[in-house]
């Protein structure tokens, strides 16, 4: 078998064969060593800038639960008004208020009836 110009062939003396140092590409270990410290440099990057995103986005998250619960209290205050007046209303109009309760079950039993 001939060589080729650039070509090498190996032998069962092991006479004759190249690895990759000797053409300039360096072992493997060392390339998987480079891709690995590039790969970690990569990624304390990205950590470094996800950090203050992350604080950012935390702070966001506790202001609109700070800000819910306010609406929460609001609305629980809300509703204490509106049953009081609703009270005072069955009070002062008791008959009223009597008939109306009527209606509304009458209109919700015919809502929810199975005859249609």
């Amino acid at each position: 078998m001939e060589n080729q110009p650039g070509t090498t062939t190996g032998t069962m003396s092991g006479t004759g064969t190249t690895t990759a140092s000797s053409n300039g590409l360096g072992s493997s270990a060392n390339v998987v060593d480079r891709v690995a410290q590039s790969a970690h440099e990569a990624i304390d990057r990205v950590a470094a800038k996800a950090g203050p995103a992350m604080e950012k986005v935390r702070g966001s998250a506790s202001s609109y639960k700070e800000q819910l619960h306010a609406k929460a209290d609001q609305f629980g205050a809300m509703e204490e008004q509106w049953l009081e007046s609703a009270r005072g209303y069955v009070r002062e109009h008791p008959f009223t208020a009597l008939a109306i309760a009527a209606a509304a079950g009458m209109l919700i039993a015919k809502m929810t009836s199975s005859n249609r």
